[in-house]
């Protein structure tokens, strides 16, 4: 008696390989983005802009250095 389990029609796995299989689709399952599920109005995008300005200067001096 086989201790195979049918993943495809065409392919039998293991068990074990079936399990760590499914378990491996479990972690890929995406989650509910929580940015993407905020609504974004102007002012919002405004504040977000205003509050990265530091981020992007030292971004833009990183990027200057690089290319010298």
């Amino acid at each position: 008696m086989s201790t195979a389990t049918p993943i495809q029609s065409t392919a039998l796995i293991s068990k074990a390989d079936a399990a760590a299989h499914e378990m491996a689709s479990y972690v890929r399952t995406p989650r509910e983005n929580r940015i993407l599920a905020e609504p974004a109005p102007p002012t919002t995008c405004r504040r977000d802009y205003e509050a990265g300005a530091d981020v992007r200067a030292t971004a833009d001096r990183q990027q200057a250095r690089a290319q010298r």
